[in-house]
């Protein structure tokens, strides 16, 4: 079922949106490059001209047929079609990643002290937008915003973690699926929705992608409360993992015989 569209927001003004998004398009273009010139050098033994890249639409996140057969599993890429889930609080639903038009709220996010102690994206809009881009080019993830009856509360990161940077950390099994998460407006926070959601959201990927048989996350060892979600969730603590800039802590939810379990779990804690 596809889900109406994110309503707009009107700050900042499109002409900074604008000019943020192709400042970030750029520096990622540039370490496209990078990446592609190291890659001929080692594969010829020389420096030389390099294929360029495939043209990516900085407004919304897309991924083709490329993409997928480099890493991320299918499943994750139809999140937005997943329709959506009714709950105490509303009906949840994934949307799309549009960047001119999430970006602002996704950036007012990023200020708020609370989360950026934990995601360190705190500054101008080019910050974000450089985040975001950067996201967009990945070929093992893909990004979106959760909302309640098609309100924003929510931003997501899934991510097939056998093939991210940190399966170098720990034990990865093939499709191990990771999530990053932050729930947005302060309203909501507290009161246990992030645990609500990411049961929801665990059932939902474990239900899709049938070759996935644990989903991860790796938050700071610090941050007490994400912690606790995660657990509420299902999610064990099965190490802690020394990673560039923090210590996180490695929780894992394997795949439960009984589908639904951990959300009934945590819609009753």
């Amino acid at each position: 079922m596809t889900m109406p569209p994110l309503p707009p927001t009107g700050s900042p003004a499109d002409a900074a949106i604008d000019a943020a998004v192709q400042a970030a398009a750029e520096k990622a273009a540039e370490k496209d490059k990078e990446k592609a010139a190291t890659t001929t050098s080692r594969s010829t033994g020389r420096t030389g001209d390099t294929a360029t890249c495939d043209e990516t639409d900085e407004d919304t996140l897309r991924l083709t047929r490329d993409r997928l057969r480099a890493g991320l599993s299918g499943p994750l890429t139809e999140a937005g079609r997943w329709g959506a889930v009714s709950l105490a609080p509303g009906r949840f639903s994934f949307h799309e990643l549009h960047i001119k038009r999430d970006l602002p709220i996704i950036h007012t996010w990023m200020n708020d002290p609370e989360i950026a102690r934990w995601w360190d994206l705190a500054g101008d809009i080019r910050t974000t937008a450089a985040h975001l881009a950067e996201r967009i080019r990945l070929t093992h993830a893909t990004t979106y915003v959760g909302c309640l009856d098609d309100q924003p509360v929510s931003y997501w990161e899934l991510y097939r973690a056998d093939l991210d940077p940190l399966a170098d950390h720990y034990a990865a099994r093939p499709h191990d699926v990771g999530v990053h998460l932050l729930i947005g407006p302060a309203a909501y926070r507290g009161r246990g929705l992030g645990s609500l959601l990411l049961c929801v959201v665990s059932d939902l990927i474990l239900r899709a992608a049938p070759e996935t048989q644990r989903v991860i996350a790796d938050p700071d060892v610090r941050n007490s409360a994400s912690i606790a979600a995660f657990r509420r969730a299902g999610f064990r603590r099965a190490a802690d993992l020394a990673l560039p800039g923090k210590t996180a802590a490695l929780m894992l939810r394997d795949r439960s015989p009984v589908a639904g379990s951990a959300t009934r779990s945590a819609a009753s804690a």
